[in-house]
């Protein structure tokens, strides 16, 4: 622990579980995770396993949307209506500011991708599904379609042998 890779308010995620560090004991430390349950971690744990300290190198939280469009569809129109609705939204911080990608073009899909920063992890769940709701509305509104992956499955329908038929005879 003389390296301290946590202290008191930082926001870590250990394992599964992701919350603020609440305070430091002499053997162990509290997190209060998302439903305000306390975890307690043994120091060692600290120190043997990988943590992941979101405010160490500051307090910026990162926002991603991804989905896909059709291959077809006015990708520039896209990527403005995602920067307008970055810029609307009063989480949204213009710097560092956001940004929108094409991550693949496969399948009859574009695979779009994009990021905003906030100014604190704590924030991101909701100011990402804020702009869910907003990214959906707009895109309904400019009448531009979504796309899923499809899965596509080949199933073989003859019956399964029982080992009981009859031999000809």
């Amino acid at each position: 622990m003389a390296e301290r890779p946590v202290k008191i308010g930082d926001w870590v995620r250990i394992g599964d579980a992701e919350g603020d560090v609440r305070r430091i004991n002499v053997r162990s430390t509290e997190i209060q995770v998302s439903d305000r349950s306390t975890l307690i971690v043994p120091n060692s744990d600290l120190i043997t396993k990988t943590i992941r300290n979101m405010t160490m190198a500051g307090p910026l939280g990162r926002v991603q949307l991804q989905f896909s469009v059709p291959l077809g569809t006015d990708v520039a129109a896209v990527r403005t209506l995602l920067m307008d609705l970055y810029a609307a939204h009063e989480n949204v911080l213009a710097e560092p500011a956001p940004s929108v990608f094409i991550d693949s073009i496969a399948g009859g899909m574009i695979a779009i991708n994009s990021f905003a920063y906030v100014p604190s992890p704590r924030a991101t769940y909701g100011t990402r599904s804020d702009l869910f709701f907003q990214l959906l509305q707009a895109l309904a509104d400019a009448q531009i379609a979504l796309v899923t992956p499809q899965d596509v499955r080949i199933v073989d329908a003859a019956p399964p042998a029982t080992g009981q038929e009859h031999a000809p005879g």
